[in-house]
């Protein structure tokens, strides 16, 4: 007996389910979206023999469970927090801004310029950071297609269609071949059909202004030269005080400079707030794939070695668990993290005293620097050490292109010690899947 998807058809959230139910080999029926309105007060809505589902993303992660040997859901327990971790990424990081850049586009709400200028500027930043992870990663999780690839490939599709024009799309190469890739699958072709990219500059140039040409006629009132002593009636020089004028007021109406010190503290504010957020993150996933040292990019502290030892202060804080937003608590995990600048890589290693005996901290750092170059710049103790790379465009060194390959080698370092978890076929954990494992 099929199962009943009441959603709205041509909804991108709508696709990750139909996606993810033609790779499990799920038959789906889609009756008119009122039905279940009217039902259950909302959609979407999976009708099941045993039960309704509702919410878009529990809908495609209960569909990419069904069938283990596709695997939509992960080969092991790590590979679905991965998978979890890009579908959260996307849902926060993409999708909203994608929404508010492409929404007005199809007429939903009328357009706010300041909000779109901030939604392009997030888009871009969410695509460098797919297009980085997809410089050595055929797909976004694993080998194969997972429910990550066909969360972030259906979120996606509308603007690929509407407002990801080809300049726009130029510097996010790998993203381009990796969105081919999956468009080309059959899957998503049934579901999505073919999706044409959008053009040079969106949308085409209107034409209408083409029949200016009527009005030549207009040359007929060309006599009225007599008219020219107009000209001593409009002196020029008596428009200059009123510009003067203009710019005094903008002057007044312009916001003062803010002390340097100040934007130093907020941005600290938000170096700490992110560095604590991401500790708990950490925490997690470590709890989660067992591992014991873990290496991850922060954005705030933009490159800055001071502020990036911040944030490493934020994340080894002492968690407080009776807190309504916990923060830190990832003190006893090595950690390197790293911070892109417009000028540099900055990069903060850390190893807890307990674990010096399994890794020196220094030589780890100077290990994933030495790929680029890099130099140690200080050793604040046996556990803490900051270092950095310089860019240089003269050699391709970019902060952004090296970051990935300098944590894949932070990685393989550990690796190469025994202390960095391998994926095993006949690993325990091959033998424990189910909904449990995988926590919504």
């Amino acid at each position: 007996m099929p199962m009943k998807l009441y959603a709205h058809p041509g909804n991108y959230k709508t696709h990750k389910a139909m996606i993810a139910a033609k790779y499990v080999g799920l038959e789906v029926e889609t009756p008119p979206a009122a039905t279940a309105a009217e039902q259950t007060g909302k959609i979407p809505v999976l009708e099941t023999p045993q039960g309704c589902i509702f919410s878009s993303a529990a809908i495609a992660r209960y569909i990419s469970r069904i069938n283990r040997q596709v695997a939509l859901y992960g080969q092991n327990l790590l590979e679905g927090g991965m998978i979890d971790s890009w579908i959260e990424f996307c849902t926060h990081e993409l999708e909203v801004p994608l929404c508010t850049w492409v929404l007005p586009k199809m007429g939903v709400f009328e357009e706010v310029p300041e909000a779109t200028a901030c939604a392009k500027e997030d888009v871009k930043r969410a695509l460098s950071v797919l297009n980085n992870h997809l410089l050595h990663n055929t797909y976004m999780v694993g080998h194969t297609i997972t429910l990550a690839d066909i969360s972030v490939c259906c979120a996606l599709v509308d603007g690929m269609k509407l407002v990801l024009d080809e300049e726009f799309r130029k510097p996010f190469g790998n993203v381009m071949r990796w969105f081919s890739l999956c468009t080309a699958q059959p899957e998503f072709a049934s579901v999505l059909g073919t999706v044409a990219l959008c053009g040079k500059g969106g949308a085409a140039p209107k034409k209408e202004a083409a029949p200016k040409k009527e009005a030549a006629p207009k040359k007929e009132a060309a006599p009225k030269k007599e008219a020219a002593p107009k000209k001593e009636a409009a002196p020029k020089k008596e428009a200059a005080p009123k510009k003067e004028a203009a710019k005094k007021e903008d002057k007044k109406d312009a916001k003062p400079a803010e002390d340097p010190e100040e934007a130093r503290k907020k941005k600290l504010k938000k170096v700490w707030k992110e560095g604590g957020k991401r500790g708990v993150e950490i925490e997690g996933a470590a709890d989660m794939g067992g591992l014991q040292f873990f290496c991850t990019a922060v954005d705030e502290p933009d490159g800055d070695l001071e502020l990036l030892e911040k944030s490493m202060e934020a994340m080894n804080e002492k968690s407080d668990p009776t807190e309504e937003e916990r923060k830190g608590g990832s003190g006893h995990i090595g950690k390197m993290i790293f911070s892109c600048g417009t000028e540099q890589l900055a990069v903060c290693a850390y190893v807890p005293e307990e674990k010096l005996g399994e890794l020196n901290c220094k030589e780890w750092l100077e290990k994933a620097l030495s790929l680029f170059s890099g130099t140690v710049t200080k050793e604040a103790s046996k556990s803490v050490c900051m270092g950095c790379v310089k860019a240089d465009p003269d050699k391709g060194v970019f902060p952004l292109k090296i970051r990935e390959p300098m944590i894949l080698e932070a990685n393989n370092f550990l690796r190469a010690r025994g202390l960095f978890p391998e994926d095993n076929g006949d690993s325990d954990d091959e033998m424990v899947f189910g909904d449990d494992d995988f926590p919504s």
